[in-house]
């Protein structure tokens, strides 16, 4: 197996966030490059985790018994809090 590896293709992707962590991850973004890290790479790591668990969510939601308007019942879940 190489130790070469591809450079994979990026695309931007724009979302609105609470300004308090746009700021927060700025200021991060300046910490690890001075630091020699890549933030970029880390976030990218962060969101495929994330779009993995959300899948599993989602496939777990429907499976469930959905109510006609698309959402599973939520009342068992709380009468057992």
């Amino acid at each position: 197996m190489g130790v070469l590896k591809r450079k994979q293709e990026n695309e931007a992707i724009t979302f609105k966030l609470p300004a308090a962590l746009k700021h927060e991850i700025e200021s991060l973004r300046s910490r690890s490059e001075d630091a020699g890290f890549d933030l970029g790479e880390t976030i990218t790591a962060a969101m495929w985790r994330l779009c993995k668990q959300i899948k599993a969510e989602l496939e777990g939601a429907s499976r469930a018994d959905p109510k006609p308007n698309g959402h599973p019942d939520r009342t068992s879940a709380e009468r057992v809090q």
